[in-house]
């Protein structure tokens, strides 16, 4: 497999986090919004979400190693100019879980209140670190970087408020996701005042998306012609989530824009990065000997871990119901 596959791959497992653990990210911050101070109706918020938190882990961890094998010179580069984003998303990661394990330890109500407090902060900063993130990606690996250090006053300003715009969109979109798939599986009055929520939170998501298509052309006026592809995702993206807050506003919520608003949401950001930085990412692959030596154990571990995520979801991922077995 060249470099291109494995760009490719890095993509779909970065895309398949951002799905997966993406709707934890947005759900837990609904956890005491919905469930009040009512631990039962808590655990029930969380419960819809919680399948997916090992699931996504799997894809992020992979994905890790995938940039590390292959794209080494690209990690070593995001290592160094995004470290405090870098760190706060791996604390904010281990924070999150802790939390969540830790919430049902003890039965006291104010213990609980407390760990769902900290999870709750935690699922906030860790889209908004992943995002700054593909922001600082954006810049250093792409032509911003080189002419923000020559000193351009418009690569400057795109090298701060591209990171600011991509860590907003990256906790909007959780947020629409997270409440999509709590409205999916929750009971009906739990499920509504999810996708009341969802709602209000579409506008935003819009806003910032287009704020990032507009980023994007200023990243392809700039010289780096591929960005045009991620404005094209993101001005899309948009308008999506602009039809599924008519469509709720209307009260029909099974409508395709209202299912797809969600993933899109939290996935295309992944893809209009991988646009923008891609023939910088290729062009820091490793060598094509290495690359080749790799391909048939990662790809029989991909092929393994599909399989796995496939049964998972199946036993998993159903509606809630009496006997839904609620771990955390």
């Amino acid at each position: 497999m060249n470099a291109l596959g494995w760009g490719l791959l890095l993509t779909v497992l970065l895309g398949g986090w951002a799905a997966l653990d993406g709707a934890v990210q947005g759900g837990v911050p609904l956890v005491r919004a919905l469930g009040g101070r009512d631990d039962s109706r808590r655990r029930v918020v969380l419960a819809t979400v919680a399948p997916l938190l090992l699931l996504g882990e799997v894809w992020l961890v992979a994905a890790a190693g995938v940039l590390v094998a292959a794209f080494g010179h690209a990690e070593t580069l995001l290592w160094s100019a995004g470290y405090p984003f870098v760190v706060a998303l791996l604390v904010a990661w281990v924070v999150r879980d802790a939390a969540l394990w830790l919430r049902s330890r003890l039965a006291g109500s104010r213990w609980r209140e407390r760990w769902d407090v900290v999870a709750q902060v935690a699922s906030l900063a860790l889209p908004a670190a992943f995002g700054a993130i593909a922001g600082v990606a954006w810049v250093q690996l792409s032509v911003v970087g080189a002419q923000a250090d020559g000193g351009s006053g418009a690569a400057q300003a795109l090298a701060v408020g591209i990171p600011v715009v991509t860590a907003g969109l990256g906790v909007a979109a959780a947020r629409v996701h997270g409440g999509l798939v709590v409205a999916a599986r929750a009971p009906a009055a739990l499920a509504a005042e999810a996708r009341r929520r969802v709602r209000r939170a579409l506008v935003p998501a819009a806003a910032l998306a287009t704020l990032a298509a507009l980023a994007a052309l200023a990243v392809a006026a700039l010289g780096t012609a591929s960005a045009l592809v991620a404005a094209v995702l993101l001005v899309a993206t948009a308008g999506l989530a602009l039809a599924a807050r008519f469509d709720l506003d209307r009260g029909v919520h099974r409508t395709g824009a209202v299912r797809g608003a969600g993933p899109v949401l939290a996935v295309v950001p992944v893809v209009a990065t991988a646009a923008v930085v891609g023939p910088a990412v290729l062009a820091l692959a490793a060598p094509p000997a290495v690359l080749h030596g790799l391909t048939w154990p990662v790809l029989g571990a991909f092929a393994a871990v599909l399989v796995a995520q496939a049964v998972s979801w199946r036993v998993l991922l159903r509606p809630l119901g009496p006997r839904t077995v609620v771990f955390l």
